[in-house]
């Protein structure tokens, strides 16, 4: 078998090298052919096909016995340069078969650690698949469950807003009623009190009339002696405004009250009962100076009434 290769091998060298001769020769003294080795053959066999194939090309070259002789003995110097050659890159293939072993033999190991991982991954995956499972179905009953308390906490939510508002109420209503009470209680004190130790030395009521301006003649008040004098004033004006001053003996302001009525509400504007702006001034006076006291009311275009009261008491202070 080895014979008919190298045969065929011989053959084609040699067509090869005859079509591709041109008028120059090739194959000049100085020129040495170096094979290569061929796959499958021996470092010796590869060369004894090339030299066959060599000595052929001579041959058809028509050289003379010598000529011949002295070509083919110059490429037989070449043998040992090409067995050379020839070990070294056995040496370099066999090394780099013994790493591509190697490199095998470790992708082999990391493909089996790889595929181990893999199985292990693959059990896990599926344990996490059937615990995602099971947690899918807890979710789906702590959301049913979930949607039932938000419905209760919904409903008991209404419920406390409904108890809050109703106790909102009634703790106004109770602190209404304890203001009203206070004042109740305050009112009967000092009437109390009046009834006591207290005389009225002024009793008045004014109609204000809707005038551009109105300014009437002050009040007197006289004041024999010494003492505390309570002074109560109450307005209602249904237009206009007012101003209602107190002064004592010396000129000096004691206190006042203004009153300014807005204009009605578009709201309002339909409704025949007229709407009034209220207003009070009380105040205590301890050591009234002795004298005439005044009390003076000055209205614009103002319509209503004012009630005032002025009581002194009657029995010394304790600290007289």
């Amino acid at each position: 078998m080895k014979k008919s290769i190298s045969l065929l091998l011989i053959l084609f060298v040699s067509n090869t090298l005859v079509f591709c001769q041109v008028n120059k020769d090739s194959l000049a003294v100085n020129y040495i052919y170096l094979p290569n080795l061929i796959d499958g053959f021996t470092p010796k066999e590869s060369w004894d096909i090339h030299k066959e194939a060599y000595m052929k090309q001579l041959t058809a070259k028509g050289l003379t016995e010598k000529e011949f002789e002295k070509r083919l003995k110059a490429y037989e110097k070449q043998k040992d340069t090409f067995l050379a050659k020839v070990v070294k890159q056995q040496k370099i293939a066999e090394a780099e078969r013994k790493k591509a072993d190697e490199q095998r033999a470790k992708d082999a190991i990391q493909r089996a650690k790889a595929d181990a991982l893999r199985k292990q991954a693959e059990i896990q995956r599926r344990k996490a698949d059937e615990l995602r499972k099971l947690a899918d179905i807890e979710r789906a009953k702590a959301d049913k469950q979930r949607a039932k308390d938000a419905i209760e906490r919904a409903k008991a939510d209404e419920l406390r807003k409904q108890a809050d508002i109703k106790r909102a109420k009634a703790d106004e209503l109770r602190k209404q009623a304890d203001i009203e009470r206070a004042k109740a209680d305050e009112q009967r004190k000092k009437s109390q009190e009046w009834r006591k130790s207290a005389e009225n030395i002024l009793i008045k009521n004014i109609a204000l009339s809707n005038r551009s301006n109105d300014s009437s003649q002050p009040i007197i008040i006289n004041v024999a002696s010494k003492t505390t004098l309570y002074i109560g004033i109450r307005a209602d004006i249904s237009s206009g405004s007012t101003s209602i001053e107190i002064y004592n003996p010396k000129g000096v302001k004691e206190g006042e009250l203004s009153l300014r009525h807005q204009s009605e509400s578009s709201s309002n504007k339909d409704n025949k009962e007229p709407e009034y702006t209220s207003g009070a001034f009380d105040r205590t006076i301890i050591n009234a100076e002795v004298g005439t006291w005044q009390i003076k009311i000055s209205s614009l275009k103002a319509e209503g009434n004012v009630a005032m009261s002025v009581a002194q008491y009657i029995k010394p202070t304790i600290n007289e």
